[in-house]
């Protein structure tokens, strides 16, 4: 009767033991750099003038930072087969960062200059990335979307 209590004390420590490394490995998800976050417009199609809300989404378990926050958001328009950068007014951009929180989403708003013409354009904007990141990660890119006119037309 000993020795069987005594392997059922045995099986009991190991399955413990194995449940307790278990919960002391978990990681929180990351799938990876260009894989945390997703970005999505509103609509497909905008006027000039007109804002653009663009939804970023963190995937991911961990707090993201956007360095400079949204500020260098760019516009860029298709031309052919490559995207060009929109020129826009060095309105100066804020020292801070911007803090994306695990499974958070947030909208960031857009103006459309007036001056743009109609066609097709993205935004392109660093991607955020967590504390600690030592590789530079490609841009986050939005979705494309189209610019038909001005609102004044």
């Amino acid at each position: 009767m000993r020795g069987t209590f005594g392997r059922a004390n045995l099986g009991f420590f190991a399955l413990f033991t194995l449940i307790a490394s278990g919960c002391v490995t978990l990681q929180p998800y990351d799938p990876g750099p260009g894989r945390r976050v997703a970005v999505s417009v509103a609509q497909d199609a905008y006027v000039s003038g007109e804002s653009v809300n663009v939804t970023i989404a963190n995937l991911s378990d961990v707090e993201l930072t956007f360095p400079g926050g949204f500020c260098k958001t760019e516009l860029q328009r298709m031309d052919g087969t490559e995207w060009t950068t929109i020129p826009s007014p060095a309105a100066g951009c804020p020292v801070k960062l911007g803090f994306l929180d695990p499974r958070q989403a947030v909208v960031h708003q857009f103006s459309v200059p007036r001056s743009v013409r109609v066609g097709t354009y993205r935004l392109a904007m660093p991607m955020p990335v967590p504390e600690g990141a030592t590789v530079r990660e490609p841009e986050l890119l939005s979705p494309a979307f189209k610019v038909q006119g001005s609102a004044e037309q």
